[in-house]
């Protein structure tokens, strides 16, 4: 089961760094992201809307490790991409931007079922004020 998990959150993580497609495969219905903005709708149209709204583009995922226990998967990565839109009071200059990150995903019936992120937030404003 584990190594159906991990491989579950690889799948995830190669549709955030291309097209969003397949992600009704591999996400339910009401898939809830804690990262992401409470007006984020649930399921994989959330996870499309957060996305193709970012800051950020040329998404590319680079996974260091994963450890899953039950129905558990955590996955120490590095998101990699271009600060291409304003981000507040950040204005877009393009910057390329690695943010390490964990995450950790439920999953529930083989589909992810709820996600959590912890990144360096001054390292990423570091990079894109750079």
């Amino acid at each position: 089961m584990s190594e159906a998990n991990k491989a579950l959150v690889r799948r995830y993580y190669a549709a955030i760094s291309g097209d969003l497609s397949g992600l009704e495969e591999i996400m339910a219905e009401d898939y809830f992201d804690h990262h992401f903005s409470p007006e984020t709708p649930k399921g994989p149209e959330g996870v499309r809307q957060w996305f193709l709204g970012s800051v950020f583009s040329e998404i590319r995922v680079e996974i260091d490790r994963m450890v899953a226990e039950g129905d558990l998967v955590d996955c120490h990565f590095a998101l990699l991409c271009k600060h291409t839109a304003d981000f507040g009071e950040f204005k877009a200059k393009g910057n390329a931007v690695r943010i390490a990150a964990i995450g950790t995903f439920r999953i529930a019936d083989g589909k992810l079922a709820e996600g959590w992120e912890l990144f360096d937030s001054g390292d990423m404003i570091r990079q894109i004020q750079a």
